[in-house]
Order: C-alpha cells, then structure tokens, then sequence
C-alpha cells in the first residue's frame, strides 16, 4: 500500500511540475516572444513597419533599414525587393491600428481559472 501511494504522489509532482513548466514558459514566451520579430523594437537598424499575410508563406513586407524604406515580398523561396519607398512615402507610413477582435494570447493562469469555472 506505501508504494503505491509514493508511486501516485510521484505521478501528481511530476504532473504539477509540467504544469508549472508551463506557465512559466507561457508567461515568459509572452512578454518576449510576442510579436517581436514583426513590431520593430526600437534601438534597432532594421524594423519591420508593416506585414500583409498573402497567402499560405507569403507577405508583403514595409521595412525601415536606416534611412531607407523597402517594399519586400517574403516567400518560400526567398525575400524580393519589390520597390524603394521615397523617404516621404516611408515617413508617413502609418501601419493600420490593431483590429477590436485582435486579442493578445491568454495568459496560462487565465486559461486555468475558464477551466475551473466550467466545472
């Protein structure tokens, strides 16, 4: 009987262990990973102003690399310059504000207390 109740806790740590691993990353995965690569973070050379998803693989992309403005064209196969921007065009670039029903991802924890609810 003691081994089989060592043997249950040992599955519930492991368990509550995952869970936490995942909240964590969740957590952290969301302040770091969200978007970042897409938004321009500032003190960079390179920003991207604007993305336009295509298709399956491909997007137009508004890019800023020093003082010039791009037009890019990102497939499979590679990235094309499609056009350069005068500096104008590129100044008053304004890319479109997020649509209402964009949401950030849920937290971990907020995923959790739904599920609890609905019990």
């Amino acid at each position: 009987m003691p081994q089989a109740l060592l043997s249950a806790f040992s599955l519930l740590a492991a368990i509550l262990l995952v869970l936490a691993g995942a909240y964590v990353f969740t957590r952290w995965a969301s302040r770091n990973l969200n978007g970042g690569l897409l938004t321009g973070r500032s003190g960079g050379r390179i920003q991207v102003l604007d993305r336009a998803v295509l298709g399956r693989d491909q997007a137009l992309l508004v890019v800023r690399a020093g003082e010039r403005y791009l037009l890019l064209g990102s497939t499979p196969s590679g990235v094309t310059l499609l056009a350069e921007l005068t500096k104008e065009e590129g100044e008053n670039w304004n890319p479109p504000a997020p649509r209402p029903e964009q949401r950030s991802l849920p937290e971990f924890s907020d995923l959790l207390r739904r599920l609890r609810e609905k019990k």
